[in-house]
């Protein structure tokens, strides 16, 4: 299933010489105060699949995984070739969902240094057993290689019970590495992961339990934001405000902050932040769009001059 071992180290090597640099970021002048500018991308796909762009080269390819869980990952040369329809290549991974292969599972997928980074499609649910005591895997996948180079299990970010179904881990990238968004008994835990290997480098307990949201939690910039639906007023537009912001690296966190972000309340399981971009893909509705990202300036305290 893995690249044979000698063949491994070489991988590996090459991959740690290739990613000593963090990824360019456009945006980093602040928190997250605004998305706005959308754009309509494709309205023919439904709502399993995810947009991904390259978060450290300024590639313009794009990688479309069709499904919420699956093993065939389209590439585009160009946003404009996606849109069209136009696929370049595909990378097949071994297995299929419900095989114990390396499908993937969710929407939480992010490509740094043309490698996907993802959850693995989890064994309890291939072979019908209790998912309580299995922890998420994330998979490090190279397309250059065409070949897997890494597998982590998060040692705190738990997988509910089969009946309802595992939980998602959203994955991103910030100041080099990847960071998986899982939970522990309902808690948020991050979990920082070395770029190359998976290795754990550190894990953040946020002591904050997962609130009622149509948007999934994400982290951009230093910081990891989870919102809930509310209004300003009884009859003003429901639309995400932060309920958490945290500063990775002081650990602060702020709970009093009321940032209103003027997005639709649909039920979202798919929002890739990409800060090089200063954009972020998602659904609307059926329809895989983007926004522009604003870091920096000031909160939106009322809901109710939001426009949609």
């Amino acid at each position: 299933m893995f690249v044979r071992a000698a063949v491994f180290v070489a991988v590996f090597v090459a991959v740690a010489v290739a990613s000593t640099l963090p990824g360019i970021s456009l945006g980093c002048q602040g928190p997250v105060t605004a998305f706005s500018g959308k754009q309509t991308i494709r309205d023919d796909l439904g709502v399993g699949g995810a947009v991904l762009r390259d978060q450290h080269s300024s590639s313009d390819t794009v990688w479309y995984l069709p499904t919420y869980t699956g093993n065939t990952v389209e590439e585009y040369r160009t946003m404009g070739d996606f849109e069209a329809g136009n696929v370049l290549t595909t990378y097949r991974l071994p297995g299929s969902a419900g095989s114990g292969g390396m499908a993937w599972w969710g929407q939480g997928h992010v490509v740094y240094n043309n490698a996907l980074y993802y959850q693995r499609f989890p064994d309890c649910l291939s072979y019908s057993y209790d998912c309580s005591n299995e922890k998420a895997q994330i998979v490090r996948y190279d397309f250059n290689l065409q070949a897997f180079t890494a597998l982590q299990a998060l040692p705190t970010a738990q997988l509910s019970h089969w009946g309802q179904g595992p939980s998602y881990v959203y994955l991103a990238v910030d100041a080099g590495s990847v960071w998986a968004i899982g939970l522990n008994n309902g808690k948020f835990h991050l979990t920082r992961l070395n770029v190359n290997d998976l290795n754990v480098e550190e894990i953040i307990d946020t002591e904050f339990s997962q609130p009622s949201t149509n948007m999934p939690p994400f982290i951009a910039c230093g910081k990891f934001y989870s919102t809930v639906n509310s209004r300003t007023t009884q009859y003003g537009p429901l639309v995400s405000r932060t309920a958490l912001i945290l500063d990775l690296t002081t650990k602060q966190k702020d709970t009093s902050t009321r940032a209103w972000y003027c997005l639709p309340t649909v039920n979202r399981r798919y929002f890739s932040i990409n800060s090089r971009e200063n954009k972020v893909y998602t659904v609307d509705s059926n329809t895989i769009m983007s926004y522009d990202v604003t870091f920096g300036g000031s909160y939106l305290t009322d809901s109710a001059t939001c426009t949609f």
